[in-house]
C-alpha cells in the first residue's frame, strides 16, 4: 500500500505544481531556472514557516500522515523553485543515526543542494535582509563555472548552496 501512495503521489505531485512553480506571486528573493529538491526535516511545519518566510514561497500542496502512509509532505513553489519538505514517522537525526559521525560530508550520498539564481547580488542581499545567516562565502566566480556561490543552513540544518553571475 505504501507503494502504491508514494507512486500516486510521484504521478499527481506534477499536475498539481507546474503550473505554479513559475506562476506564484510572491516576491521570492530569487528567480531559478526549474530547480528542486525534497528534504526530510524533524518538524515539518517550523520548516515550513522558515522556507515561507525566509524564500517567500507559497504552499502548492500539503497531504497528512495516514495509517498506511507514514509520512506528511509539504510542497512550496517560487521563483523558480519547487521544494518538498518530508516529516516520515520514523526518521532520526544524524546525531542519532551515527553518533560517531559530526560531519555530514562524511556519509555517502547527498550532502547539500543547491540552485542557479538569475541574479547573485539580489539574492544574496534579498536573503540577508531576512536574517538568513550566509554559512560559506560568498566566494568569486570559480573559473570553470564562471559563478560565484555561497552557502546558507536551514532551520532543520540542511546545506543550500546558491550560484550565480
Amino acid at each position: 500500500m505504501k507503494r502504491y501512495a508514494c507512486l500516486l503521489l510521484m504521478l499527481v505531485l506534477p499536475v498539481l505544481v507546474r503550473a505554479q512553480i513559475t506562476e506564484t506571486k510572491s516576491e521570492t528573493p530569487f528567480t531559478a531556472k526549474g530547480t528542486f529538491f525534497a528534504l526530510s526535516v524533524a518538524d515539518l511545519d517550523a520548516s515550513a514557516k522558515w522556507y515561507l518566510e525566509k524564500f517567500d514561497l507559497e504552499v502548492v500542496f500539503r497531504t497528512p500522515k495516514t495509517k498506511s502512509v507514514k509520512s506528511a509532505v509539504i510542497v512550496l513553489a517560487g521563483g523558480g523553485l519547487l521544494v518538498e519538505l518530508i516529516e516520515a514517522e520514523h526518521s532520526s537525526p544524524l546525531s542519532k543515526a551515527a553518533q560517531g559521525i559530526k560531519d555530514r560530508t562524511l556519509i555517502l550520498g547527498v550532502t547539500k543542494t543547491g540552485l542557479i539564481v538569475d541574479n547573485f547580488d539580489r539574492t544574496l542581499a534579498a536573503l540577508r535582509e531576512r536574517n538568513v545567516p550566509i554559512l560559506m562565502g560568498p566566494y568569486p566566480a570559480h573559473d570553470s563555472t564562471g559563478l560565484r556561490n555561497f552557502i546558507i543552513e536551514d532551520n532543520a540544518g540542511n546545506l543550500i548552496q546558491f550560484f550565480g553571475k
